[in-house]
């Protein structure tokens, strides 16, 4: 499957991993992800993943520092903000792919791979309020993670020395900051803290000022001293 799914590409990966195939786009990765419905194995799925390298391993264990790029089913269209299920039949040994397969690559798989431009393109996204839609795909960007996605856009505007970023970051967090999220008496702010506390123990940059969210007098920090992009 990923040999033929590079063909129709027409560009050769960096690396093949079982199902996945990734390519490199400067400071970026972007991962062509095959996957197998856990409940029926004759359907299959894909997406694009695109991540930032540097900070892709120490980030691992929350998911990677990365968007999904999602696409529309070949049949109908699909909730943004839901996880597209699989839909394309797995080709039986021997036989071409479904029709549907290759035309859906064709359409889709090249402004997946190139949906975002850069690491501080991949910040913004991070930031997005819902799913950002380019052409006819979209990025992935659920409610339940705006948090997290935000504290992460922090932890690349500071490796990456963005403050353009940052400062999008931080007016974010202070026009959100006080709305409840998830858990009892949590607000925005505070769960902001927590990924960041997590964040930083795992990359080893530096987050310590959020940790000012947590408290009934909340300190907002301001954009960092790093330079400019």
């Amino acid at each position: 499957m990923s040999d033929e799914v590079a063909r129709l590409l027409g560009v050769v990966p960096a690396s093949v991993d079982g199902g996945n195939l990734t390519f490199t786009q400067g400071d970026l990765r972007s991962m062509f992800w095959i996957w197998k419905d856990p409940r029926d194995k004759s359907i299959f799925g894909w997406s694009v993943i695109t991540y930032d390298a540097a900070l892709h391993d120490p980030m691992e264990r929350f998911g990677g520092m990365g968007i999904r790029i999602n696409h529309p089913p070949p049949a109908g269209q699909v909730n943004p903000a839901a996880i597209p299920a699989a839909c394309y039949p797995w080709p039986v040994s021997g036989k071409p792919l479904a029709a549907e397969v290759p035309a859906a690559i064709a359409q889709y798989g090249h402004p997946s791979l190139r949906f975002i431009l850069d690491r501080h393109d991949l910040g913004l996204l991070l930031l997005a309020d819902a799913p950002v839609h380019r052409g006819q795909v979209w990025s992935f960007t659920p409610a339940n993670n705006e948090p997290g996605r935000l504290a992460q856009a922090i932890l690349l505007a500071r490796h990456a020395g963005d403050q353009d970023l940052e400062q999008a970051a931080m007016t974010k967090l202070r026009d959100r900051g006080e709305e409840p999220v998830a858990g009892p008496g949590n607000l925005f702010r505070m769960s902001v803290a927590d990924w960041g506390r997590q964040y930083s123990r795992a990359t080893g940059i530096d987050l310590s000022d959020l940790a000012g969210l947590k408290g009934k007098r909340p300190q907002y920090p301001g954009a960092s001293s790093a330079g400019s992009r």
